[in-house]
């Protein structure tokens, strides 16, 4: 089997776990906004928000360095793994042990405190479940780490239903998410257990070595995310928990879809390291382009997609009161394109080595992003926090690009975009003139609008898809 065909063959894994687990997701979201409604579900956004703030911190780019680490050190991965799990596990503690206390001194609600309490456990067992991947990466193993997800999604689902019968409190709901992230991570560890004996330990040298590897990632994805939750928390400071949910319920949209490029990128990026080590430009620079048609097929229909339907789904999605969404959704999707993009050259970046060059454009990012969130927000609200996000993704997006395609001297092809932005167009106009017809069907159109009209463009053939799709 070659290496191309693995690749493909755990992204399709990967991406059809994320499938159903996004179906769950949705399904979470929707009995959700309809159980708690707007200000409920804000509270809840704004709980989740908070948490993720700590996130930052106890990630410190270990999901990333893991993954570049035991593929560089195939002789020495049990021993690389266990420290970086441990150090993870060092860190979470630490930084989510405080979040509860930070919490006493803003200005929230009791149900509010009591929420970020409870899911300090959840967020503690979400960050080991993500560090693991690194290992499912390493060894193509999508199926079992989308197994994993797709079960802590499930038990997230069930709870929240059972809270949503009993009419209970946020409380619930917050203990939800304890439940299905222990067991993601549960499953996680006993799958990672097949390919590398993980246990607690503590190395000194191997610990600083670590850490002078992923402070560089790790300050650039701190920046990237303070940008990126910015917005909530500023929403929830100066506008009411009902906003905050009208925008959480779009913002959940846009993270599920988001994950795709992630997920892409995180099996590509040893093969970029690969190539890029043993000084095979030609092979980094077409593996590259061959990403980036793959992610603009993707990226470019989604944003102009979600202008012709974002209302109507998301009123099919959260509930009829969650349809002045629709237009934040239109919005961030335009973020959401620039993400695809920017995880394109974000992870080229750590493969070039350039983390420590675009620290600057990171920070710089943050502290221009969080400036105008707290201009723009007590203002017009949900608005503004939806275009600065547009405005931090885009930055982003075109600093990384910048950055790698002076290095590798090199300029995407256009082809594809060019292709993908036509079909798109096309397929907007068959969507508004089948307006009337319910939101499913009407994507289920556009859908085969812009299969149809990319295929015909030839930029990708029956051949290739036959290829894709050929069992191995």
């Amino acid at each position: 089997m070659s290496l191309q065909r693995k690749i493909a063959g755990n992204t399709i894994v990967q991406v059809s776990g994320k499938f159903f687990g996004t179906i769950l997701g949705l399904l979470t979201v929707a009995v959700m906004t309809r159980s708690l409604g707007r200000g409920g579900y804000g509270a809840f956004t704004t709980v989740t928000s908070f948490l993720q703030f700590f996130g930052i911190l106890v990630d410190f780019g270990l999901t990333l360095t893991m993954a570049k680490m035991i593929a560089e050190t195939p002789g020495d991965e049990d021993r690389v793994a266990s420290n970086i799990f441990s150090l993870r596990c060092a860190s979470a503690l630490v930084f989510f042990g405080l979040a509860p206390l930070i919490a006493m001194f803003f200005p929230y609600s009791a149900d509010i405190k009591t929420g970020i309490t409870i899911a300090t456990l959840s967020f503690f067992f979400m960050t080991l479940s993500q560090v693991l991947v690194g290992v499912f990466q390493r060894h193509l193993a999508a199926h079992l780490a989308a197994t994993a997800e797709v079960a802590g999604r499930l038990a997230l689902f069930v709870v929240v239903v059972a809270a949503a019968r009993a009419h209970a409190g946020l409380a619930a709901y917050v203990m939800a998410i304890v439940a299905g992230n222990t067991l993601h991570f549960l499953l996680s560890f006993i799958f990672a257990r097949r390919f590398v004996h993980i246990r607690l330990t503590y190395n000194r040298a191997l610990w600083k070595k670590i850490i002078a590897i992923s402070w560089p990632i790790g300050v650039s994805i701190a920046f990237n995310l303070i940008y990126l939750k910015g917005d909530i928390i500023a929403l929830s400071l100066s506008r009411t928990q009902a906003e905050v949910g009208l925008y959480g319920a779009a913002y959940k949209v846009l993270d599920v879809i988001t994950v795709i490029p992630m997920i892409f990128m995180g099996f590509v990026l040893p093969v970029l390291s690969a190539a890029w080590i043993a000084h095979k430009r030609d092979d980094f620079v077409r593996k590259l382009w061959r990403a980036f048609d793959f992610l603009s097929l993707i990226a470019v229909p989604l944003a102009v997609g979600t202008f012709a339907v974002g209302g109507d789904l998301m009123r099919f999605v959260a509930g009829s009161s969650f349809g002045p969404s629709g237009e934040l959704l239109s919005i961030l999707m335009i973020a959401g394109a620039a993400v695809f993009f920017s995880a394109l050259f974000g992870h080229a970046v750590v493969a070039l080595g350039l983390q420590r060059k675009m620290i600057a454009a990171y920070a710089f990012d943050a502290i221009a992003s969080i400036a105008l969130y707290f201009f723009f927000i007590p203002r017009i609200g949900a608005l503004g926090a939806a275009w600065v996000t547009v405005f931090s993704e885009a930055f982003i997006m075109l600093a990384c690009s910048i950055a790698v395609c002076v290095k590798i001297r090199s300029l995407p092809r256009v082809r594809t975009f060019a292709a993908a932005a036509v079909g798109s167009a096309l397929m907007y106009g068959v969507l508004a003139l089948a307006e009337p017809i319910h939101v499913l069907p009407r994507v289920v159109i556009g859908v085969v609008t812009y299969a149809a009209t990319i295929l015909a463009s030839g930029v990708v053939t029956r051949d290739e898809i036959r290829t894709l799709l050929q069992r191995t």
